[in-house]
């Protein structure tokens, strides 16, 4: 019996130091404009961000689109100093180079669906402008700039498996629809925490660009 229960304080304490540390990681600083059925309204600025698309099946194309981000951000690139662009040939090593910078890890990552693949963004840090971050070496990966955006955000916990993501997805497009807010585009998947999270700690949402519908 005490060994169960040491065992449980150890998984306890654990998970709790994982919280800790990943709620430590940079978020993107955004104004709330309020908050009505759940739903929160924010107003996001401007954002320079890493992305990369994959083509498949949700949970492989998470793993591989994280895959490849993770790689960046861990020293997969070149200084914006060191990169020459007369000689491209430099990108062919996808390894960790001496003119590499390692990145600070943000959250969350987003998802989105663009036909029949995912897109996977990371946000990058906000030391870095769109013309200081360091050139990836996958060619997979593009460096772009987010005009600033009104989002609506829905939390939920747990696993944010595909089922997950299509029916919390379907609740806040029904409570935008009664808040009469028009959704623009396609919705994002957000998740904060790293795949060793406990799924009881998971922080995930639902976000999308809106506006506000029109009075007939």
């Amino acid at each position: 019996m005490f060994g169960t229960g040491a065992a449980l304080a150890g998984v306890l304490a654990w998970a709790g130091k994982r919280v800790l540390s990943e709620r430590a990681a940079e978020q993107p600083v955004f104004e709330s404009l309020g908050e009505q059925d759940g739903v929160e309204l924010r107003q996001y600025p401007a954002l320079a961000v890493a992305a990369t698309q994959v083509e498949g099946a949700f949970a492989s194309s998470v793993e591989e689109g994280f895959h490849r981000l993770a790689g960046y951000v861990f020293g997969s690139n070149l200084k914006k100093e060191s990169f020459d662009p007369a000689a491209p040939e430099v990108l062919q090593h996808r390894y960790w180079t001496p003119e590499a910078q390692r990145l600070e890890m943000t959250a969350p990552v987003f998802f989105q669906r663009q036909d029949e693949a995912w897109r996977m963004t990371f946000v990058m840090p906000s030391e870095f402008t769109l013309e200081s971050l360091p050139v990836p070496i996958d060619s997979r990966i593009r460096l772009e700039a987010i005009a600033p955006k009104r989002m609506a955000a829905l939390r939920f916990s747990g696993r944010a498996t595909e089922e997950a993501v299509k029916a919390w997805t379907a609740e806040l497009l029904e409570r935008l629809h009664r808040q009469r807010l028009h959704p623009v585009g396609e919705p994002l998947l957000a998740q904060y925490n790293s795949p060793f999270m406990p799924s009881f700690l998971r922080k995930n949402e639902i976000l999308v660009e809106v506006r506000l519908a029109a009075v007939h």
